[in-house]
């Protein structure tokens, strides 16, 4: 029920926040999450790529695309564009921009489509989209009688068919592989995306050609695509890893563009500096993966079952394992992690297999999932320890005041008030706890970490003992008895006596509100808390004098309901020694 409440509280403050929950273990697994595997594009990036660059097969930049549109590579480049792509020029909010596909063509159409009104026409015969693990995609395509084979692609996967390059006007020259590799990791080591565009010497295009098994290849050009890191990037890194996680970016650029923005981000810091290709993390053992892993940075050129590995073999080790993800391959991973992050802009697929939807597929959103996922569990352990003090004092009472000639301190009607103020009201009161920064200094909690701990046995016992005990001296301290009216039936003193343990349940409520010393610590941040507790107070009040037989009180004097006040309030210097001694004894904090 507290879970529930909980989240119902939290739910419009966690949406304004970019985080939808789907399912509530995913939120409070987020919470105690040792290690977040994440994307780049769009989460660590803006996800908004664009062409940076074009570059000559000999290396050479052409300036500007003023200067390329003038050149006789420019048709063939620009027929390459829009042939081989999966994404097509269209209107969107009255703008003429690029649709479908995936982010890099649609960078490459809007590049074309923000220069040319009139798209080349042709006829496609056939076409390979692109593929994570062929890494290229290929179209064939008929102008009359004329076909045309164009490949598009990584550097690494395709240079090695490439036999010549085009120049400016059209010429074939001859392809330098040492120059040109030499231009790729210079390009790559700044954070550039690099894509190579190719046209094929045959029209072939056979079984053979879709493995990716090439015929000659003949250079058009290089482009660079820039995917802009984001403002808040680094500094959501350093939080998660200031709360105990390691962050762990996968991505299918290569390995120097990946180690660039990994470096820029600070995922690349303090001993966490393996970087590796899919194709390397497939060469190595589970055990081996193992040893590796709190060193492990980034994982490049990754495929999506590398997802799902690395998920298994975080989770063999008792790591509680975060996901992010936005792709119908990332699913399974998705499912597997202990809280799977979907992207708002992901597909429908991911969604429903993820457990927490970040709205705006921003890094800073999964810090605040886990700022809001450790708030929860602290709120849930601040109702228990309320829950389990008053229940200890409840107990303790009605063992002990028999044997003091008490036969009913408290009566079926008052326990049932006492047990709406331990759990609805209670429950609505812990609910409305702010979410302070503080939580993310803390070590996530162990995936076996009971519900209890030491600090909140030593809270129930102190304070429940303490409350047990100041019931019974109220019962029997003369000085204390003398100070309300006799009457046959103890009435007036059996009206305090329910009228002390209802306030001081109410300000142990501020004692478990907080582990500080400062008692009122951030409690304007939480104003349900306030109202519910001057509530409780105000409708006991009421109950004193309105209760009569039904809750069996009597009309106290105003002198003895301030004896009861007073002596309520010894519950907070009592709170207070108690959390003085466990700081001299731990020297930390409880919850």
């Amino acid at each position: 029920m507290m879970i529930a409440v909980v989240l119902s509280s939290n739910i419009k403050k966690m949406v304004k926040d970019n985080v939808l929950v789907r399912k509530p273990v995913g939120i409070e697994s987020a919470g105690s999450m040792n290690i977040l595997f994440t994307d780049k594009t769009g989460t660590l990036t803006e996800g908004k790529l664009s062409v940076g660059q074009i570059f000559l097969g000999d290396g050479r930049e052409i300036d500007g695309i003023g200067r390329l549109a003038r050149t006789t590579l420019y048709s063939d480049f620009l027929l390459s564009a829009v042939a081989n792509t999966t994404s097509a020029a269209g209107i969107s909010h009255g703008k003429r921009t690029a649709v479908g596909g995936n982010s890099t063509d649609r960078a490459i159409m809007n590049f074309i489509i923000g220069r040319e009104r009139k798209l080349p026409e042709f006829e496609m015969v056939k076409n390979i989209p692109f593929d994570s693990e062929k890494k290229f995609s290929a179209a064939l395509v008929a102008q009359g009688r004329k076909r045309r084979l164009f490949v598009k692609g990584a550097p690494e996967r395709l240079m090695h068919y490439v036999r010549s390059c085009v120049g400016e006007n059209g010429e074939r020259m001859p392809f330098s592989s040492s120059r040109f590799q030499q231009l790729c990791s210079t390009l790559t080591s700044s954070g550039k995306r690099v894509l190579m565009i190719a046209e094929a010497e045959s029209d072939y295009m056979g079984a053979r050609f879709e493995r990716g098994e090439f015929g000659d290849l003949r250079l058009l050009c290089l482009i660079t695509l820039e995917d802009k890191i984001r403002r808040e990037a680094a500094r959501s890194v350093a939080s998660l890893r200031g709360a105990g996680i390691h962050v762990v970016m996968i991505t299918g650029d290569n390995k120097d563009t990946a180690r660039y923005i990994a470096s820029k981000c600070g995922i690349i810091d303090g001993g966490v500096d393996a970087v590796l290709s899919g194709g390397e993390l497939s060469h190595l053992s589970d055990s081996q993966l193992k040893e590796l892993l709190p060193r492990l940075a980034v994982v490049a050129r990754a495929l999506p079952a590398d997802k799902s590995r690395l998920v298994r073999i975080s989770q063999e080790l008792e790591l509680v394992t975060g996901m992010t993800g936005d792709g119908v391959n990332d699913a399974p991973a998705l499912k597997r992690a202990d809280v799977g992050f979907a992207m708002g802009s992901g597909t429908q697929v991911a969604k429903d297999a993820g457990d927490v939807i970040i709205l705006d597929n921003d890094l800073a959103s999964i810090v605040k999932a886990v700022l809001y996922g450790r708030n929860i569990f602290k709120s849930i352990r601040k109702f228990i320890t309320l829950q389990l003090m008053m229940n200890f004092c409840a107990v303790g009472v009605s063992m002990i005041c028999p044997f003091l000639g008490y036969e009913a301190p408290v009566t079926v009607v008052q326990m049932l008030w006492i047990n709406i103020i331990m759990d609805t009201l209670g429950g609505l009161a812990f609910a409305g706890e702010p979410a302070l920064p503080s939580c993310m200094e803390e070590e996530p909690k162990r995936r076996d970490e009971p519900i209890l701990n030491g600090y909140m046995i030593y809270q129930i016992v102190f304070g429940g003992g303490f409350t047990v005990a100041l019931c019974i001296a109220f019962l029997k301290i003369p000085d204390i008895l003398s100070r309300f009216r006799p009457s046959t039936d103890n009435i007036y003193l059996l009206t305090a006596f329910f009228a002390l343990f209802i306030f001081a349940s109410v300000f142990n409520c501020f004692c478990a509100r907080t582990d500080r010393i400062k008692l009122l610590a951030n409690i304007t941040k939480n104003r349900a808390f306030i109202g519910i507790m001057a509530a409780v107070l105000i409708i006991q009040i009421l109950f004193v004098y309105l209760g009569g037989t039904v809750l069996r009180t009597a009309p106290l004097l105003a002198q003895e309901l301030g004896t009861v006040f007073i002596l309520s309030l010894l519950v907070f210097p009592a709170d207070l020694l108690r959390k003085l001694l466990w700081r001299a004894v731990f020297g930390r904090r409880g919850y």
